[in-house]
């Protein structure tokens, strides 16, 4: 009987505790996309610099070098009297950019600009550099044997784009290749550039 009696109470205080332990909750699973409703990053603080979107949702500002400006004959003038008499370039020192992407990221900019009500087109730039000698080198303008003249000759990334916050855009780059890539805010007329890398 006392037996008994001991087992009843003990089933009873095991239900007991059962009843006022919390049920476990999932914990909610992380957004596998952005969407236009969770875009909360902040704006660039200044005109012409450039936050990158990281897949993870962070942001990071692109690392802005100083262009520098050449003026040069093409090899085949040279050697030859055919080719390019005068290449207008733009040089950065260095065969890379410190900030690196994969081409599967998703690759995504905030760029402030001093007015977003005008064609993002018209404002900025993003354009793929060639790397030589551990130079990334950008050609902008030339001038042919027979006088023919070529300007705005760089290599440009499209992309998409819309307005963001008070005085910057959104972008993101379309069909990036792997490369080494520069953002500037033509209205600025400034040689600075925003540099970064795109990798398999």
């Amino acid at each position: 009987m006392k037996k008994t009696l001991i087992l009843l109470l003990a089933c009873c205080a095991c239900i007991r505790s059962q009843a006022q332990a919390p049920e476990a909750t999932a914990a909610p699973e992380p957004s596998a996309t952005r969407t236009d409703s969770t875009l909360t990053f902040p704006e660039p603080e200044f005109i012409g610099q450039a936050l990158a979107i990281r897949p993870d949702n962070r942001t990071e500002q692109l690392v802005q070098e100083s262009l520098a400006p050449r003026h040069r004959s093409s090899t085949g003038q040279k050697l030859f009297g055919i080719g390019k008499d005068h290449i207008d370039e733009m040089t950065l020192k260095g065969a890379q950019s410190p900030v690196r992407f994969r081409k599967s990221d998703g690759i995504a900019f905030i760029i402030r600009v001093p007015d977003n009500l005008i064609d993002p087109m018209s404002v900025i730039s993003v354009f793929r550099f060639k790397v030589k000698k551990k130079m990334r080198i950008a050609e902008y303008a030339s001038v042919g044997t027979f006088g023919d003249q070529q300007r705005n000759t760089l290599e440009r990334q499209p992309f998409t784009s819309r307005r963001f916050g008070s005085s910057s855009y959104l972008i993101i780059l379309k069909d990036v290749q792997e490369g080494e890539y520069g953002i500037t805010v033509d209205a600025l007329g400034s040689l600075n550039v925003s540099t970064f890398g795109v990798d398999e």
